[in-house]
């Protein structure tokens, strides 16, 4: 397994992810010079859509030496078309999310190469009013996701996914108020990966039912409050 992250994750939810995934090669990610805002500039998915557990779709300007580790280890990697830039809405370019056989995004901003991509696999594209898709969804299978955003959780029930609409908030995210669900976590198989420990959240019981019930399972990588680092992209190879 190949896991992204954002470079700066603390010490101790990264020292808990390799703990809890010792067989995995861990691809620290240090943004792009200029790019994006401090709290969020070296977050993964500023910068890549994760199409499946092998594709990917990245933006220009990500480091060579970073592209060429994913390709080493058999990530198929798509170019971009749009900088990410420095601000929002640019920054929310390659912030789509994918549950099942859908991409969710704010199509509005969302990079052409990611519909192109979405497309050519069959894809449909789901237009969402939240431009940082994936921090604000976690999906649980190609079936489930969790979120606290309204409007996605109203699109995805739309398309016939199950869906709980979690508490705004309880994740931290230094530098702003509070982060995402969705960047404080990933999913791989029939896991779902946390940083942090789900018991810190006001809604754990119902998220550790409703991942059950998905059959799934939580994997708690630390024992503070969750921490929104960009996501967790997490590959096959």
């Amino acid at each position: 397994m190949i896991i992204l992250h954002d470079k700066r994750l603390p010490d101790e939810y990264g020292k808990a992810l390799a703990d809890s995934m010792q067989d995995a090669v861990f691809i620290p990610f240090g943004g792009i010079p200029g790019r994006a805002y401090g709290s969020i500039s070296c977050h993964p998915d500023i910068y890549f859509f994760q199409l499946d557990e092998k594709t990917v779709v990245h933006a220009p300007g990500v480091p060579q030496d970073v592209l060429e580790t994913l390709e080493k280890h058999g990530i198929e990697l798509i170019k971009g078309e749009e900088d990410p830039g420095s601000r929002y809405p640019g920054t929310a370019r390659y912030n789509a999310a994918r549950a099942g056989n859908l991409v969710f995004g704010n199509f509005e901003y969302t990079d052409p190469a990611i519909k192109k991509a979405a497309a050519d696999k069959g894809l449909k594209c789901v237009n969402v009013k939240q431009g940082y898709t994936r921090c604000s969804l976690l999906a649980v299978n190609n079936g489930a996701i969790i979120t606290a955003d309204t409007g996605i959780a109203r699109a995805a029930r739309n398309e016939g996914l199950e869906v709980l609409l979690v508490t705004q908030g309880s994740v931290s995210l230094p530098g702003e108020k509070y982060g995402f669900i969705g960047g404080a976590g990933g999913s791989i198989q029939d896991t779902v990966i946390l940083l942090g420990s789900i018991d810190a959240h006001p809604d754990s019981g119902r998220i550790k039912g409703f991942v059950a019930g998905n059959s799934a399972r939580v994997l708690n990588a630390g024992n503070g409050p969750l921490y929104d680092a960009g996501g967790i992209m997490c590959f096959t190879g």
